[in-house]
């Protein structure tokens, strides 16, 4: 009886030893474990933040990126439209230099006969030579401003250019493309008879025959009318771009 109960003791103090060392080691275990489990935890969080924090960046740089992109493509379409109103501005500005151009040559060329005639009706002697020059380099002032016209529709009674131009069609082109084609050659004839028949009175002199005088100022007379019908389209064209046009002095040449 006595070595069962010693038996017994020796087993229950062999176990507790047992126990004693497995809770020794197993303690440890487990909270390695648990604080193991507990940082993988932590990391994954983190992670997940990064990851949320990652997200936001990629769709704030989108976002900056299409702002970028309409900023863009407005400051183009700005670009662009100013580019056009320059270029209409341009063009308007060309053919208002133009309009008048034909406006005050015409002018200079009517008053030089105006005032040639009216110098002989004072019986002011009038050199033959140096009116040719004057009356020739205004005519030529005159056809150069209107072979300039031709980009606005018009066409002159004059040689150069205007069978060219006829023959391949451009007159038509730019009646086309400005909707107002104008024939101004009633203007270019009156020019000429006017200006022939002041050089007859030139060569005449003082006093005036009153045969030659009359035909002078009736070739004046249709020499206005045919600037008026000039001027009349001019004024109108002006006005549609937005000019101002000043207004002839009463009783002066348009």
């Amino acid at each position: 009886m006595a070595d069962a109960a010693a038996l017994y003791a020796l087993i229950g103090a062999v176990g507790g030893a047992v126990v004693g060392a497995g809770g020794a080691v197993l303690g440890p275990l487990l909270l390695h474990r648990r604080q193991a489990a507990e940082r993988r935890e932590t990391l994954l969080r983190q992670e997940e933040r990064e990851r949320a924090q990652q997200r936001r960046e990629d769709d704030l740089l989108r976002r900056q990126q299409e702002f970028d992109l309409r900023v863009a493509e407005a400051d183009r379409r700005v670009a662009a439209e100013r580019e056009e109103a320059a270029e209409t501005r341009a063009r308007q500005s060309a053919v208002t230099d133009r309009l008048r151009l034909m406006r005050s040559t015409t002018r200079a060329w009517h008053l030089l006969l105006d005032d040639t005639l009216g110098e002989l009706m004072r019986d002011r002697p009038v050199d033959h030579e140096e009116f040719s020059r004057e009356w020739r380099a205004a005519r030529n002032a005159v056809n150069d401003a209107f072979d300039a016209a031709l980009h606005d529709g018009l066409w002159f009674a004059h040689s150069r250019a205007v069978g060219t131009l006829m023959g391949r069609g451009s007159m038509l082109q730019a009646i086309r493309r400005n909707d107002h084609g104008v024939d101004v050659t009633t203007l270019g004839e009156a020019l000429s008879s006017a200006t022939y028949a002041v050089t007859q009175c030139v060569e005449a002199g003082s006093p005036l025959p009153e045969e030659l005088l009359a035909q002078a100022q009736a070739e004046l007379r249709q020499l206005r009318v045919a600037r008026e019908s000039l001027g009349a389209h001019i004024v109108g064209r002006l006005a549609a771009l937005g000019v101002e046009v000043e207004r002839p002095g009463q009783g002066s040449a348009p």
